[in-house]
């Protein structure tokens, strides 16, 4: 299946990535085929940088806002991805998105802790969805909207 241009009705795509391998893949690797169309897309931008860092110093703001950084909030990768899952992360993220945006957050497993997280942040329309995977376990998509 050829890949899907970016729908004219989108203002852009930011995609925050700190390993310059996966970006590599993406731009001139195995992924290329797949990603060249919405890379020359002027509207799309592939930026190598930590995405705690990025949020806390970009001035964009976006409409959504999706993290798929690592295991998720209970089984975070690196000790320093723990914050991104903090009630003081999350604030973080929010201060990026535009009123009503949504936060997706990926993550291996549920979690209920991490939902009261995100209402305590202050976001709303808390939800979590399930993904079905091919190793049969669902991975989930932590849902939640800030507030306009």
């Amino acid at each position: 299946m050829p890949p899907r241009p970016i729908r004219p009705r989108w203002g852009g795509i930011t995609v925050a990535e700190r390993e310059p391998a996966i970006i590599g893949r993406h731009r001139n690797g195995p992924l290329a085929p797949l990603s060249s169309d919405a890379l020359t897309d002027p509207r799309t931008q592939l930026v190598a940088a930590d995405l705690a860092r990025y949020v806390n110093e970009t001035s964009a703001t976006f409409d959504a806002l999706r993290l798929d950084v690592d295991n998720g909030p209970g089984r975070p990768v690196t000790e320093d991805n723990r914050s991104l899952y903090s009630q003081a992360g999350l604030a973080s993220r929010a201060k990026v998105l535009r009123p009503d945006g949504v936060l997706a957050v990926w993550s291996a497993h549920p979690s209920r802790k991490f939902e009261g997280t995100l209402r305590n942040a202050g976001f709303r329309s808390v939800r979590t969805e399930e993904i079905q995977v091919a190793r049969g376990v669902p991975d989930v998509v932590h849902l939640a909207i800030r507030p306009g």
